[in-house]
């Protein structure tokens, strides 16, 4: 009696084991992977290094393509004589599509001392370009420009602002 007593008694704690393990594990799987300090190295279509860093980083739960970012920052063209960098209060990359999505107080500068702002910015990471929808504030050495939205191309050689551009230029 005293021996089924025992086994009894361990069959009953390995299930039990086997029963919190399971329980642990589902928890787990379901919690969404999360990172402090992360970055991200690549290149985009061209060969041009990028980096993509934040705070704080996490998995979406309904899609593991999208990565949420708490205030993220970007730079461009790390190796170039001029990078630029973006940063924001909130960010959502895409993975499978390599699209940046910066949202709240994105600022936006450069080695040449090129100063912009805007609400928020779309950075395809693939293909080195930035567009906004949103309305755009900035400060070059040339002067200062305000408009609707705007769109940067060729390592910010390029940039086409659109909708109500107002420019003060000035004079070397």
């Amino acid at each position: 009696m005293i021996m089924v007593g025992v086994v009894a008694g361990l069959v009953g704690l390995v299930v039990a084991h086997a029963v919190r393990r399971r329980d642990a594990a589902h928890r787990d799987a379901s919690t969404p992977i999360e990172m402090i300090n992360p970055h991200f190295f690549g290149r985009d279509s061209q060969g041009r290094a990028y980096t993509l860093g934040a705070r704080q980083a996490a998995r979406d739960e309904q899609s593991f393509q999208r990565v949420l970012l708490s205030y993220p920052t970007v730079t461009l063209d790390t190796e170039a004589a001029r990078p630029s960098t973006l940063t924001a209060d909130s960010g959502v990359y895409h993975e499978d599509s390599r699209i940046l999505y910066l949202k709240g107080h994105v600022r936006a500068a450069n080695a040449a001392a090129s100063r912009f702002a805007t609400d928020e910015a779309i950075v395809n990471t693939r293909t080195g370009t930035v567009t906004s929808p949103t309305a755009l504030s900035g400060q070059t050495s040339a002067g200062d420009v305000q408009s609707q939205s705007f769109d940067v191309f060729d390592k910010g050689d390029t940039v086409v602002f659109k909708g109500g551009v107002h420019a003060r230029l000035n004079s070397h």
